[in-house]
């Protein structure tokens, strides 16, 4: 349900002046539910799962790599996570993953708290000017289970598209379990508003005139062309300067699998 989750983060800045950009599309198999408050949201069956996927789209008047802070910033989730009480990294794998760990208020009396802990990985194509950050439950010994239920974010994501200098494109797609014994038909129908409300609570982060574009994302893509696609560095910190290695990788695919 929409208040046993959180979210998190990637994105890019891109200096060229071009900006004939292909959006992300949601497949056949999405079927449009609402649109309202500026967030188009479409659901999805999960063969052998009674929980349903959601994917949620909107248009922030933001630099992408402003937009990329909000994400990244574990610091300052508490600020716009949606009953959110702890976001933290649990450890850093690489300059481009990370495994998170977040807590959240069910909001329920007698419904215990969730928490997830989840390998976070971004890559990003300059071409397209697309970033792709994926987040998948992972089991962890650095951070067992103790009172709250643990759910599982199975296969999710967020893609960044720049279609302006101030404009970015945001999709996110989400299959989450939060576990326990609510019923699921209850799950899905709290579920259905979190893309709405993770994508305006992202939208708020990004007006606030303290909240800074991403330093090391910004001169990555404004530097020469070196490769097609690199993975981004989603795990520095807010206020850090990446120092860029580039890996040859393959951009994440936008459909949810």
């Amino acid at each position: 349900m929409n208040k046993l989750l959180s979210s998190l983060l990637v994105a890019a800045s891109f200096g060229s002046s071009a900006f004939a950009v292909t959006l992300p599309k949601a497949d056949t198999t999405w079927e449009h539910i609402s649109d309202s408050d500026k967030v188009t949201v479409y659901k999805k069956e999960i063969p052998g799962s009674a929980v349903v996927a959601f994917r949620g789209e909107t248009t922030i008047d933001a630099p992408i790599a402003k937009v990329a802070n909000v994400l990244i910033d574990t610091s300052r989730k508490k600020e716009w996570v949606f009953r959110i009480v702890e976001a933290k990294d649990v450890r850093t794998i690489s300059q481009y993953e990370r495994i998170e760990y977040n807590h959240t208020a069910s909001g329920f009396f007698l419904v215990k708290d969730r928490d997830f802990v989840f390998h976070a990985k971004a890559e990003l194509d300059r071409d397209n000017k697309q970033v792709v950050f994926s987040m998948k439950s992972v089991d962890d010994a650095a951070m067992p289970e103790k009172g709250p239920v643990r759910g599982w974010l199975d296969d999710s994501r967020y893609i960044l598209t720049q279609v302006a200098p101030n404009q970015t494109h945001v999709v996110v797609e989400i299959h989450a379990d939060p576990r326990g014994s609510v019923a699921k038909w209850l799950v899905n129908l709290f579920q259905k508003s979190w893309p709405t409300k993770s994508l305006n609570g992202i939208r708020a982060q990004c007006a606030k005139p303290d909240v800074a574009e991403h330093a090391g994302i910004k001169a990555y893509f404004e530097a020469p062309t070196v490769a097609k696609t690199q993975t981004a560095p989603a795990i520095t910190k807010a206020s850090a300067v990446a120092k860029k290695k580039p890996v040859m990788t393959k951009a994440a695919p936008g459909a949810l699998k």
